[in-house]
């Protein structure tokens, strides 16, 4: 791949892991400002309990996008950003732009989800 096409790359998945930082930061100040006395009546309370489940769902969707992020940034300096890591084949743009931070192609992706699948079913 080309340097500016990595150097792109490199530059949206910063981007990213900035962005999803600082919506994790801004989303903790919010739930720290809530108090119990704002919880007047029971739906009120339900409400919030639910708030707080959806946020700690979307929270743990954030750790795991970070830590993809950073793990594709770190293949920049091993050199292998853009290349399947089961295959060694490169990932098409296209999935890239989609999703910066894959570790795998298109076709090994699916591979990977048919084996998972074919196992749950003996579980």
């Amino acid at each position: 791949m080309q340097a500016a096409k990595l150097e792109k790359f490199r530059k949206k998945l910063m981007e990213l892991r900035t962005q999803i930082l600082n919506r994790s930061m801004n989303r903790r100040s919010e739930a720290l400002q809530l108090n119990a006395e704002d919880l007047v009546d029971e739906n009120d309370h339900a409400a919030a309990m639910i708030q707080q489940s959806v946020n700690l769902n979307v929270q743990e969707r954030d750790r795991y996008l970070v830590r993809e992020i950073e793990h594709a940034l770190s293949k920049f300096e091993e050199g292998t950003y853009g290349i399947c890591e089961d295959t060694e084949e490169p990932i098409d743009e296209g999935r890239l732009e989609a999703q910066p931070w894959t570790r795998y192609s298109v076709e090994a992706a699916e591979a990977r989800e048919k084996r998972a699948k074919r196992f749950a079913n003996f579980g």
